[in-house]
C-alpha cells in the first residue's frame, strides 16, 4: 500500500514538472513570436515613415516664384495622430526605451490578439499630452519597465517623423481594475503592463522633456 502511494506521489510529480516544463516552453516560444513580429512590423514602419519624410508633395505657389514648398511636421494639440498601415493594422508610431536596448512599433488601437504583435494605444495622444500605451509582459516589449529608474529615457517617434522626448517620474502598480487612475493622470506619457502573477499593472510614468 505505502509503495502504490510512493508511486503515486512520483508520478503526481513528474506530471506537474511536465506541465510547468511545457508552460516555460510555451512562454518562451510566444516571447519568441511576439519579437519576431514586432521586429517586422518595426522595421516596414520605418521604411514607410522615412519614405514620407523624404516626399514632398507640390503646393500652389504665389505668382512668379517657382519650386515648391515643403510642409513640416507640426505638433499641435489639435493634431490628429497620424497612422502607418502594415498588413491591415495601423500603427502611430514608435517607442524606444533607451535603457534596455528596446525600440518597438506601437498599434493605434489596442486589442489583446495585436498586443501578442506590439504595444498598442490604450487611450489619447501624444499632443494631448495624454498618451497610454499598454503592451504584454514578453521580455522583448514591456516585463522589464518595472525596472527603470526615474529620470531614464523615452522616445516616441509618431508616423510623420516627429520625436518626443520623455524622462521617467514614477514608477507604481495599479490593481486591474483602476482604469480611471490609468488615464486620467497628471502625466504626459503612460506605460503598462501586467506583472508577472497577472493581478496588477506595473506602470511608469512619463514627462515630456522641457524644449
Amino acid at each position: 500500500m505505502k509503495k502504490s502511494k510512493r508511486i503515486v506521489l512520483m508520478l503526481s510529480g513528474v506530471i506537474c514538472m511536465g506541465a510547468a516544463l511545457g508552460l516555460v516552453a510555451y512562454n518562451l516560444h510566444e516571447d519568441s513570436l511576439a519579437a519576431e513580429s514586432a521586429a517586422s512590423v518595426l522595421q516596414q514602419l520605418n521604411a514607410e515613415r522615412d519614405k514620407r519624410m523624404q516626399s514632398t508633395e507640390p503646393t500652389e505657389l504665389p505668382t512668379g516664384i517657382t519650386g515648391q514648398i515643403t510642409e513640416e511636421p507640426t505638433i499641435s494639440p489639435d493634431t490628429s495622430m497620424s497612422t502607418i498601415t502594415i498588413d491591415g493594422t495601423a500603427y502611430i508610431g514608435s517607442i524606444a526605451i533607451p535603457a534596455f536596448g528596446v525600440e518597438l512599433p506601437v498599434a493605434a488601437d489596442w486589442s489583446y490578439p495585436q498586443m501578442k504583435i506590439s504595444p498598442c494605444r490604450y487611450e489619447g495622444s501624444v499632443y494631448q499630452n495624454d498618451l497610454v500605451i499598454c503592451a504584454h509582459n514578453y521580455s522583448t516589449h514591456f516585463r522589464n519597465i518595472k525596472d527603470l529608474q526615474k529620470g531614464d529615457r523615452i522616445i516616441f517617434v509618431d508616423a510623420v517623423g516627429n520625436e518626443l522626448d520623455y524622462h521617467v517620474e514614477l514608477v507604481e502598480t495599479l490593481q486591474p481594475t483602476a482604469i480611471s487612475e490609468m488615464v486620467s493622470s497628471e502625466y504626459d506619457l503612460s506605460l503598462f503592463t501586467c506583472n508577472y502573477a497577472g493581478n496588477a499593472r506595473v506602470t511608469v510614468r512619463c514627462n515630456r522633456e522641457e524644449e
